[in-house]
């Protein structure tokens, strides 16, 4: 019993929420784009995917293990193109700086967010 609430404790009682959703770019599925969710006080651990070929992503933590999901709170979300691949999308730069995406990870919701984007 003292165990787990040193746990509650260390981690301050922060719920951990797997996120997933798409990404489209001018309306076509973005393949091979990194999106980071960045907590927004900057406190606990950042949220990283690639998008698949559908533009599809499910987030995993950083850190040991890269476990999927992260602690509930307000992120910030940039995007990053592949630089290996000069067929990748063109991410405008207003979405590399992680100030134009915004969302709220929420204990107990679905926590799906579909992104659209535009390059105009």
């Amino acid at each position: 019993m003292l165990l787990a609430a040193v746990l509650v404790v260390v981690t301050g009682c922060q719920r951990i929420e797997e996120v997933k959703g798409t990404l489209r770019i001018d309306g076509k599925p973005a393949r091979g784009i990194r999106v980071t969710f960045a907590p927004v006080n900057g406190d606990g651990p950042r949220g990283l995917a690639t998008t698949d070929k559908d533009g599809a992503f499910t987030l995993h933590r950083l850190g040991p293990g890269g476990k999927t999901g992260v602690p509930t709170g307000s992120y910030n979300v940039t995007l990053m193109p592949n630089i290996d691949r000069p067929s990748a999308a063109r991410i405008p730069e207003r979405y590399l700086r992680g100030t134009e995406l915004n969302y709220e990870v929420v204990a107990g919701h679905d926590n799906v967010f579909d992104i659209e984007i535009s390059t105009k």
